[in-house]
């Protein structure tokens, strides 16, 4: 996100954003063993997000060439971000500095670039690298992992009868809050307060005039917002990209969980599918949901991306979205998780991984978005997503 496609990866979004969310946070359960975590728990006061396990701790990894060119494209987009003097104001992370992550991720980019086994790969950063897990939310390990992408979808930039929601510009008078602080308006005498959520933004009209594209649906138009990215097919066929321009910065709120405890749908049903159907029978009740998500999210027009929050592309596979107040942003990783394919059929998985992203409900140890790229197909697998794992980074031995 642009800085941050901060994507409220929070429902899906696929986020931001998200965040083809379908980073459904809090939303979709599979079973009694989920309900009875607090996956957002935060750390203790002075507590570090990581800690060292040793290397055994690590699953096998099986990387085809293709998944390391992938992965390898990755690293050099984190080089690219920590090569900026703007990146030093991320570092130290839990005494993890940015030297120390730039030579973690220029080690293991040349490593992928040797014709070795996977046996030797597995070997090499057993032995190379410090391994660092996350405390997870039960100071355990476990981490919850969701996933989000890039949806595309119909849209116009002028309204007409059938594309009627919009997403908006930022406004002019705009200032951008801090990790978790309330971005605040500029009144015309200088003064500053704290910026309107979503309900007081759109029923003031203060907006009107700021629309940058037009949807036919309601609810995709949701889905982009809070994802905080998307790309949108013009009628002439041409996709462009939009993307995330800044936020209110309010604390999110899953419409998810507004729409279980309405009795609209049921927890064990719940998924983006269902989310889908339920708003295509009740379009008028999508501004009605949209407004109780005090979060808001603008855009602009993007060329390249998606982006995530380092201002570099993301990569479908590779990138994942952490909370970069406890994290290490730009460093390579290792997700031990489940991962569901296109039927949601549940398949073990372990997958070298680069922390490039961040999402307004990914906020604590035990959440972790994994994005899984463009389209319809990403979607779909983002939306089925939502299973307990382990997260380990991967530091070079000094």
């Amino acid at each position: 996100m642009l800085p941050g496609h901060m994507r409220a990866r929070q429902l899906l979004v696929c986020l931001l954003i998200p965040l083809c969310l379908f980073a459904f946070d809090g939303c979709r359960r599979r079973g009694d063993k989920s309900d009875k975590k607090n996956y957002t728990r935060q750390l203790e006061t002075g507590q570090r997000a990581l800690v060292e396990v040793d290397a055994s701790r690590l699953p096998a990894l099986v990387v085809t060439p293709a998944d390391r060119e992938h992965v390898r494209r990755a690293l050099e987009q984190s080089l690219a971000f920590i090569a900026k003097p703007g990146s030093a104001r991320f570092y130290p992370i839990g005494g993890i500095t940015r030297d120390q992550v730039q030579a973690s991720v220029t080690a293991l980019r040349d490593l992928l670039a040797t014709p070795i086994s996977d046996a030797e790969l597995n070997a090499a950063i057993h032995t190379r690298f410090r391994v660092l897990m996350s405390v997870g939310c039960d100071d355990q390990g476990t981490v919850l992992f969701t996933g989000y992408c890039t949806p595309i979808y119909d849209g116009r930039l002028t309204r007409d009868a059938r594309f009627r929601f919009p997403l908006y510009q930022r406004p002019a008078d705009l200032v951008s809050g801090t990790g978790d602080q309330i971005a605040q308006r500029r009144l015309p005498d200088g003064s500053l307060v704290p910026y309107p959520a979503t309900e007081e933004l759109l029923r003031s009209g203060v907006l009107t005039g700021r629309e940058l594209v037009w949807f036919s649906d309601p609810f995709e138009a949701y889905i982009v917002q809070v994802q905080g990215s998307g790309k949108v097919r013009l009628d002439s066929g041409e996709i462009i990209d939009v993307g995330y321009d800044g936020t209110n910065n309010h604390k999110y709120q899953s419409i998810a969980e507004e729409l279980i405890a309405a009795g609209k749908v049921r927890r064990e049903e719940l998924s983006l599918a269902t989310m889908r159907a339920y708003f295509r029978s009740h379009p008028e009740e999508v501004p009605v949901y949209a407004a109780k998500n005090p979060r808001f999210i603008f855009f602009t027009r993007t060329k390249g991306g998606p982006f995530g929050s380092l201002g570099q592309p993301v990569t479908a596979d590779v990138t994942i979205a952490t909370d970069k107040t406890i994290f290490p942003p730009a460093a390579p990783a290792i997700v031990q998780t489940s991962t569901y394919g296109l039927s949601g059929a549940q398949t073990a998985y372990a997958a070298l991984r680069v922390d490039q992203d961040s999402g307004g409900a990914i906020r604590a140890p035990g959440r972790c978005d994994l994005y899984m790229g463009e389209g319809d197909s990403a979607e779909r697998r983002a939306g089925f997503q939502l299973a307990e794992g382990k997260l380990f980074y991967l530091i070079l031995r000094e």
